[in-house]
Formats: structure tokens, C-alpha cells, sequence
């Protein structure tokens, strides 16, 4: 498997507005509402996507982690997810981004070495 890049890290944050507010003004960060409780937050070619800790996406059961990095590539869903799996590494959800077209695949690098695809 061959990770192309990574497309976003995904960070909780205690208050969104004042966090955005952070970035914007002292590291010059373009920023964009992605929801509620939810900003993304644009430099160069990257981004952070920033959830409120207490948000409607904040961590729920097993669903989402409170911290990730999704990272792309061109390899087939099927392909990543049997690589993984014969590396024991589980993988937990699955999901489709874009599936009328062929975008890049995103996996979410998660504690404990789980990999999880659902950018």
C-alpha cells in the first residue's frame, strides 16, 4: 500500500470560535464553517479540521475518535482494507466518499493503530 498524502488531521477542541480565532489572527489561517461546532482550517496545500469537544461530532461509542490523521490514496478500498488486515491491524468502518467518481481513498489514522476509512 502507498500513501499519497495526508488530506487532513482532525483535532477536538474545547471552544470552537475561540480556536478559530486563534488561527486565523496569529498563524494567518483561512478558515471555513464545515457544521455545527465544526471549522476547517486552510494553510498552504493542508488543512485541520477542528471539532467542538462538546459538538453534535464530538466522540460517540466507538464511532469517532476525538483526534485523527485521514491520510489518501490510489489503492482500491479492497486492497487497503486486506493489506491492513493481514497486518493485524482492524478496521472498523468503511464507508464512500464520492462514489459516483474515482476520488482517492482517505484513511484515518486512529489510537492504537487502528485504521478507519470515513473522511
Amino acid at each position: 500500500m502507498k500513501i499519497e498524502r495526508i488530506d487532513h488531521l482532525n483535532l477536538t477542541v474545547a471552544d470552537i470560535d475561540r480556536s478559530v480565532e486563534f488561527y486565523e489572527r496569529v498563524l494567518g489561517m483561512k478558515t471555513e464553517s464545515i457544521g455545527e461546532g465544526r471549522a476547517a482550517l486552510y494553510f498552504g496545500q493542508q488543512k485541520i479540521h477542528l471539532d467542538a469537544a462538546k459538538g453534535p461530532m464530538a466522540m460517540s461509542g466507538e464511532k469517532r475518535m476525538p483526534a485523527h490523521i485521514c491520510f489518501i490514496t490510489e489503492v482500491p478500498m479492497g486492497e487497503v482494507t486486506a493489506h491492513l488486515e493481514s497486518c493485524g491491524v482492524p478496521v472498523r468502518m468503511q464507508g464512500a466518499r464520492g462514489s459516483d467518481r474515482h476520488d482517492p481513498i482517505g484513511l484515518h489514522r486512529r489510537p492504537g493503530s487502528e485504521l478507519d476509512r470515513d473522511c
